[in-house]
């Protein structure tokens, strides 16, 4: 499926949330589309191959039905139990669908949740999107669901030895979640003096870097930018990439990622280019009225 843009939601709060923003998941009324219904009920009579499951999810995940995406990976790991990728997404799907649903509801989806992101870790030790998504579920996962801080932190660590920049951003997570914000923002800085070839923003270098990684990286580097007034350039950069992926299956609101560039230019003082961001974002949801 090649990127997918899986953010895990963590019981009633959105991991999404960077510099104490929370940034609401992109929605759609699927049950009334009845082209969406149409389709996916003939996929539904496929074949029940690999290939056949993936282009349901596609299509699911496009119209944010995530339940039937929920179904359709573990249908998928019935055929290929020991895919890595495949446990990252279902733990992915479900932690989206944590958020859609009640508090009384939430239960079974958090188990799977960690469950799976555990059992991709496992098979997979070396992806940091898994990492990365371990090291906030025990973080902001109550201590009666299994949260622990101690765990995000040895998380936290792994990932600093993959990958320096995103160990960084997870130590300063963590952090922030503790209510330490000067250290939070310091190792933020960390993370951003180590990510210099995005002042040059070269097309070839920023694709490679974000290749593999969690397809929210980009939007949430410029959100923690933003926030903590560190460089404006490697954020905008950095979102300018994340726009230039954007695609349906995104679940982030692409409003957003033009709203946070107008936020940007307006701080280097681009005027002209902040008012085009704004004005594409309202042309893409006319009521947009940012909390």
């Amino acid at each position: 499926m090649g990127r997918i843009s899986i953010i895990c939601i963590i019981v009633f709060w959105s991991w999404s949330t960077i510099g104490q923003e929370k940034t609401p998941f992109a929605t759609y009324d699927f049950s009334s589309d009845q082209g969406y219904l149409e389709k996916r009920s003939t996929l539904e009579k496929e074949s029940s191959t690999s290939e056949a499951y993936n282009r349901l999810i596609r299509w699911a995940i496009k119209h944010k039905d995530f339940e039937t995406a929920i179904q359709y990976y573990a249908k998928l790991l019935e055929l290929e139990p020991n895919n890595a990728e495949y446990h990252y997404r279902l733990a992915g799907v479900n932690g989206i669908r944590i958020d859609e649903i009640s508090k009384f509801k939430a239960l079974p989806y958090v188990y799977a949740m960690k469950t799976n992101f555990l059992k991709a870790h496992q098979l997979d030790s070396t992806h940091t999107p898994t990492l990365t998504a371990l090291v906030r579920i025990y973080t902001k996962l109550p201590n009666f669901l299994g949260g622990n801080l101690e765990k995000a932190k040895e998380y936290a660590k792994l990932l600093s030895d993959l990958s320096p920049a995103e160990g960084y951003l997870a130590q300063g997570f963590i952090l922030e979640y503790e209510g330490n914000t000067t250290q939070a923002e310091a190792q933020y800085k960390n993370a951003f003096d180590l990510l210099s070839f995005l002042d040059s923003c070269e097309a070839s270098v920023v694709e490679t870097y974000f290749d593999n990684k969690s397809a929210n990286l980009s939007y949430e580097l410029a959100a923690i930018g933003l926030t903590f007034n560190l460089s404006s350039t490697r954020s905008i950069c950095a979102l300018q990439y994340y726009l230039e992926q954007f695609d349906d299956s995104d679940n982030l609101p692409k409003e957003w990622a033009f709203y946070k560039l107008a936020l940007l230019y307006e701080k280097i003082n681009q005027k002209e280019r902040a008012e085009i961001y704004r004005t594409l974002a309202l042309e893409i949801n006319p009521t947009f009225i940012p909390e």
